[in-house]
């Protein structure tokens, strides 16, 4: 099974949402429309929209899912690491298994974003709330080595370096763009850490 993916229950409305996710990860979201949604899942028009009153509000559900199942699955292997700095690595070898699946597409996150560009629509601020959800993960395992504004700032620099690898793996196929992001981060770390090393020796 995926990494971004688990289990959900079975149903009408389920299959559409997965039969959906499929479709919008390989095809993108204006190029997939209900017809053929309808058409893969096997669901009647009526049954659709009995759940979802636009092709809007199913790109809401399938966002939702996926981020429900990424994060869990992300905290799940975060959490197989008790030492700080492995528990941020784990984060980029999250995203190196991910980037390794024959299922891989890009985010869709990213992909929505860019498909609804303009930053009030409910599409765009659902995909602006994911990457701040990664944002706050990145800043929680930075907290055990930083103080909190130092965190949350290495937290927005590495979200950069993890979508960059993100959008590299998905246009060169290079899946190493985790680890080669990593690289980068664990640089970054060690700035900051030896910049607080430095200003606590001067404070002496």
């Amino acid at each position: 099974m995926s990494l971004t993916q688990k289990k959900a229950p079975s149903g009408k409305r389920q299959r559409l949402i997965d039969t959906a996710t499929e479709l919008f990860a390989k095809e993108g979201y204006h190029a997939v429309g209900v017809d053929r949604i309808i058409m893969e899942s096997g669901v009647a028009k009526m049954t659709l929209y009995n759940h979802f009153a636009s092709k809007s509000d199913l790109v809401l559900a399938v966002l939702k899912q996926r981020e429900e199942s990424a994060a869990e699955s992300l905290r799940a292997y975060v959490n197989r690491h008790e030492q700080a700095l492995a528990r941020i690595r784990a984060v980029f070898l999250w995203h190196e298994a991910w980037f390794r699946e024959a299922t891989f597409c890009g985010c869709m996150f990213i992909n929505a974003a860019s498909e609804f560009p303009d930053h009030g629509d409910a599409i765009h601020r659902a995909s602006a709330v994911q990457k701040q959800h990664v944002t706050t993960l990145l800043g929680e395992l930075l907290a055990d080595l930083f103080e909190p504004p130092v965190a949350a700032r290495l937290a927005a620099q590495l979200l950069i370096l993890v979508d960059g690898a993100t959008v590299t793996a998905q246009i060169s196929g290079n899946s190493d763009s985790a680890m080669m992001a990593w690289d980068m981060a664990r640089q970054l770390i060690a700035l900051q850490q030896s910049a607080a090393v430095t200003a606590q020796a001067a404070s002496f």
